[in-house]
């Protein structure tokens, strides 16, 4: 062989190598990427996130999905910065509380017209309580729901003789008496006033007041009405099952949600108010408890608190399109289900709700009975500064349980404050 033909046979050769070992990197280089900004990473763990990601990639080859974990604490805090910043991801997990602050913002876009082109039954399996729009335009798909329901422990019930959990406010207060041993250190409940986080009014108060048929907020004149009689019977209900019965453990106004979850998880407090992803922390705690989960106990009619985490669209997404297929997949069946066996969360569809595997998770059926009565609701999603109004309302009812102001007089004050931030947001 000749030198020449030999040289050009080694240049053919080393083209033709490139070219196979460039192929993966102009692969990589073509693929899109999609950023999501959340905090579930630690809470489901590494091993989970990573099947999850996986999964997602798998029918979408061509995005790279790129999860941003953040610890809880402080997030939305961190959120608004990053917007300031310019360095919002692609997609943000967002609580029921921030949507309208994050939409006025700017921090996040409307979705309508991308739902729009979905099939109807996309968007028609998802509970009507995620339908709720900020001034005219939907912002967000949930990943994951959850209304509050009533946690029972079943050993200190059979003691006090009680077979059941109370279905009426009148069956509350009278087995709320009989369980509560202060002897003993039994209480019925942990009262959870504390002010932070604020979303404790999520579970001890709100419900009352939808439960006595009051309303939070007129979305026809965009006030606040809980001030109703209605309402001020409710937390008068309420100061007297803390203060007349003492019903709760010492401490009200300091104990909150984790003051809440111990002591139920330590077996000498018969009740809690809670949500479904109670069930998985109960577990770590204490998984020799024994308990059931119950609708709440009615009033003049029943109510309850829907939460969830939801996936916004955020203004600053890189790849919109690409951000757009790694929401709607995440909030499809076949994301909702995952997700959902994955990290034990109550599935935010019903088409997935319904099925036979979720039928079998005993525990969790109280949630699908409380989240198809009347007046199950998610008034944050109406709210334009939640976090600020949860507050209010956390000082206002201290007040009352301290005897400083009446019960009324409390919620007049709380309304007032509500209806400057609800007419700052028009």
């Amino acid at each position: 062989m000749d030198r020449n033909r030999r040289s050009s046979l080694l240049k053919l050769a080393a083209l033709a190598l490139a070219s196979v070992v460039s192929l993966p990197v102009l692969a990589q280089a073509q693929q899109r990427e999609v950023r999501w900004g959340q905090w579930k990473g630690t809470e489901v763990g590494e091993k989970f996130m990573a099947e999850f990601k996986a999964a997602f990639e798998k029918d979408h080859p061509d995005i790279k999905l790129v999860p941003v974990d953040s610890p809880f604490t402080g997030f939305h805090d961190r959120a608004v910065v990053l917007h300031q910043a310019k360095k919002l991801p692609d997609v943000l997990l967002v609580q029921v509380d921030w949507v309208a602050e994050f939409a006025d913002l700017g921090m996040i876009e409307p979705i309508d017209e991308r739902i729009a082109k979905e099939p109807k039954e996309f968007f028609a399996n998802i509970p009507v309580t995620f339908h709720q729009q900020w001034k005219g335009k939907q912002y967000y798909l949930p990943i994951e729901s959850g209304a509050v329901a009533l946690f029972w422990n079943t050993d200190l019930f059979k003691a006090a003789g009680l077979s059941s959990a109370p279905k009426t406010w009148d069956e509350f207060a009278e087995y709320s008496r009989k369980l509560t041993v202060p002897d003993k250190r039994q209480f019925a409940v942990t009262g959870t006033l504390q002010g932070e986080p604020p979303t404790n009014m999520t579970y001890d108060i709100y419900p009352l007041l939808l439960q006595n048929g009051a309303k939070l907020i007129d979305t026809s004149t965009n006030k606040a009405v809980f001030n109703s009689p209605e309402g001020v019977a409710a937390i008068e209900w309420y100061a007297d099952r803390i203060n007349k019965d003492k019903i709760s453990v010492p401490g009200v106004l300091s104990n909150g949600e984790k003051e809440k979850r111990a002591n139920f998880a330590s077996g000498n407090v018969a009740m809690m108010f809670e949500g479904p992803w109670g069930i998985a922390i109960q577990k770590q705690l204490n998984p020799k408890l024994n308990y059931d989960i119950a609708p709440l106990p009615v009033g003049k009619t029943s109510g309850t608190m829907v939460r969830g985490s939801l996936n916004t669209l955020t203004s600053q997404a890189q790849d919109k399109e690409a951000a757009w297929t790694f929401m709607k997949w995440m909030s499809g069946p076949k994301g909702i289900e995952l997700w959902s066996k994955g990290t034990g969360g109550f599935p935010a569809r019903t088409d997935v709700s319904s099925q036979d595997w979720f039928k079998e998770l005993k525990l969790f059926q109280a949630f699908v009975t409380q989240m198809g009565r009347d007046n199950a609701q998610s008034p944050f999603l109406v709210m334009p500064n939640a976090v600020q109004m949860n507050k209010v309302m956390s000082t206002e009812v201290q007040n009352v349980i301290q005897g400083k102001k009446s019960a009324k007089q409390a919620l007049d004050d709380a309304a007032a404050e509500w209806n400057k931030v609800l007419a700052s947001a028009k």
